[in-house]
């Protein structure tokens, strides 16, 4: 890499928040390198899910001129099936002008929408740089000023090599190990502020995507599994589709895996044990397993955004809502911001809190701080009242199958005997409880 090298940014991490800021500061006209330690951007990211197209248009315009995209389906049917040990409740929406305009969002895998927005960069004049760890920052007089890599400085010299610049941004992922030296967190994640989420994508025959789940080829379903998917735990499991594949998934907090002793392959196999889920996957092939790590910590974890010479962005700086699935387009919004800040700073020609404090400042006016504020306490409600993940889903399904299969009796008599349920499981009172703590949770109290 030569003895030292320079440019006016360095971003570290070629995921959705470390290209959008690459880009935002090559299309400026900065010199913009980004490190990225897999063999390509999205190799080592592990994602089966949704991304949404209105945050992939604020970097991309004419997405829709592409003659292929970076997907797998429009999502066109969205919700939460509730599960009990043999049923299920669907709670989806499908909207029809969906199927006919632009789609809101697409389930894709990030091994192919990564690359694909890494070229984008590429062509906005981002030099990208692929199997680089960056192992430390360059830091002078308390600033940072570059980073440090895991390649030799030339062929006689085999220490580390250095690439100075006067902006580092940092889209490492939930690790977060060079925010914390840049002294913008003070401590590594705790076990109950990540979730683990394993997943496998399964191969089902041709035209069983569409059969199975009741889609035509241009539709698409991404549903939240609650309920026995994780055992009556806070958590959740998924079920998107994909062109030829379905992405079957369920996360716990970490910490819900070791004090409970399970392991996660084997929640994985007992989702897909369910009824339900055995027959959409019956007969498929397992192409992919892995398991990834997403931060949770919300705002009372949020590390500082920036100080002089570096910003963090995306998984790194936690900025996930998994209540509502957005964790990629949040990194990519963050990842314009902090870009923005980056061009600010170099027409300033200072690069100190003051300048670099403008992400921050970006970020807080904007809907997604706004969100983890209101949504700061959900992780302990939901760790406190676990109601929510073991007697509702049954309880529904139960409730449910009564009323449904009421013919031949008095409705009288089904509806004291659904009444009667509902008293054994939960009683009035704690129901009236939850849902006046709930109400209490959403309205922000």
């Amino acid at each position: 890499m030569g003895k030292e090298l320079e440019y006016q940014v360095v971003v570290v991490g070629g995921g959705p928040g470390g290209l959008a800021a690459a880009m935002t500061c090559a299309r400026a006209g900065l010199s913009t390198l980004l490190l990225e330690r897999g063999r390509f951007a999205g190799a080592k990211n592990l994602f089966g899910g949704v991304v949404y197209t209105e945050s992939i248009l604020s970097l991309v315009p004419d997405l829709f001129s592409e003659k292929r995209l970076p997907f797998e389906r429009p999502v066109t049917e969205e919700g939460w099936w509730l599960l009990s040990e043999k049923g299920v409740v669907k709670l989806t929406h499908t909207e029809a002008e969906r199927m006919e305009g632009p789609p809101r969002a697409y389930t894709a895998f990030r091994a192919r929408f990564d690359p694909w927005l890494a070229q984008k960069a590429k062509e906005a004049g981002v030099l990208l740089v692929p199997k680089t760890k960056v192992i430390d920052l360059l830091k002078e007089e308390g600033q940072v000023k570059g980073v440090v890599v895991d390649r030799p400085r030339d062929w006689e010299d085999q220490e580390p090599a250095v690439v100075r610049a006067p902006v580092v941004i940092l889209s490492e992922g939930v690790n977060r190990l060079l925010a914390q030296k840049a002294g913008l967190i003070d401590r590594d994640f705790k076990p109950q502020e990540v979730a683990l989420s394993v997943k496998e994508v399964v191969q089902l025959p041709k035209g069983e995507v569409e059969k199975r789940l009741g889609l035509k080829e241009n539709q698409g379903l991404a549903v939240e599994l609650l309920g026995e998917a994780t055992l009556g735990l806070p958590g959740s499991g998924f079920l998107y589709t994909n062109t030829t594949t379905v992405s079957l998934g369920v996360g716990l907090f970490l910490s819900d895996f070791a004090q409970k002793g399970i392991k996660p392959y084997e929640l994985l196999e007992n989702l897909k044990r369910h009824p339900v889920l055995a027959r959409i996957l019956e007969g498929g092939e397992t192409l992919e397993y892995g398991a990834h790590l997403i931060p949770e910590w919300g705002l009372e974890g949020l590390p500082k955004l920036s100080a002089p010479g570096v910003m963090v962005v995306g998984d790194a700086a936690g900025l996930v809502n998994p209540l509502f699935r957005e964790g990629t387009n949040l990194a990519i919004y963050s990842g314009i911001m902090a870009g923005k800040a980056a061009v600010a700073a170099h027409e300033k020609g200072h690069f100190g809190s003051s300048s670099l404090a403008l992400y921050e400042e970006t970020l807080k006016s904007s809907y997604i701080y706004r969100d983890l504020q209101y949504f700061r306490k959900l992780k302990r409600y939901l760790q406190e009242n676990r109601a929510w993940f073991d007697t509702y889903p049954q309880l529904f399904n139960q409730v449910l199958g009564l009323y449904l299969s009421a013919q031949g009796r008095a409705k009288e008599e089904v509806f004291r005997e659904i009444s009667k349920l509902i008293r054994q499981r939960r009683g009035m009172v704690n129901l009236l409880k939850d849902a006046l703590k709930a109400f209490k949770l959403f309205k922000g109290w």
